[in-house]
């Protein structure tokens, strides 16, 4: 349990410096062709300092509706002892059911519009990052 605690906690500080040595580019490293004009960009971490946080803990996303500013970032952390994955049209945190306890994933939100995501494991677990 300590081992855990330890990683988790080897995570967020990365996590930390990570963000805080986000640049301005604009480069979404592949990360997404957006077809639509209303879809996410590409690529995770960065962000301009606001943003959301959602757990993945009961089977469920929770919260399951967040609302960020173009711009900001969602952070989702795998809180369960099962694996989940964050799955939408133009964006995912890897392999299904590929996130483990402790896991992070985050993904920049630049583009205005209302985006829909499921974990491809679990029927049912899903949520919205509504981008204004």
């Amino acid at each position: 349990m300590n081992r855990w605690l330890a990683l988790l906690l080897a995570c967020m500080a990365l996590g930390v410096v990570v963000a805080g040595c986000g640049n301005s580019d604009d480069d979404d490293g592949g990360a997404n062709n957006a077809k639509k004009t209303e879809q996410p960009s590409g690529g995770g971490g960065g962000g301009s300092g606001g943003g959301a946080n959602v757990t993945m803990e009961g089977i469920k996303f929770n919260p399951s509706s967040v609302t960020v500013k173009a711009g900001e970032t969602v952070t989702w952390t795998n809180k369960d002892s099962v694996g989940h994955d964050v799955t939408g049209d133009n964006f995912k945190s890897g392999d299904s059911g590929g996130m483990q306890n402790g896991d992070t994933f985050s993904q920049t939100f630049d583009k205005k519009g209302k985006f829909d995501y499921v974990c491809t494991v679990h029927p049912g677990m899903e949520g919205s990052v509504t981008v204004k």
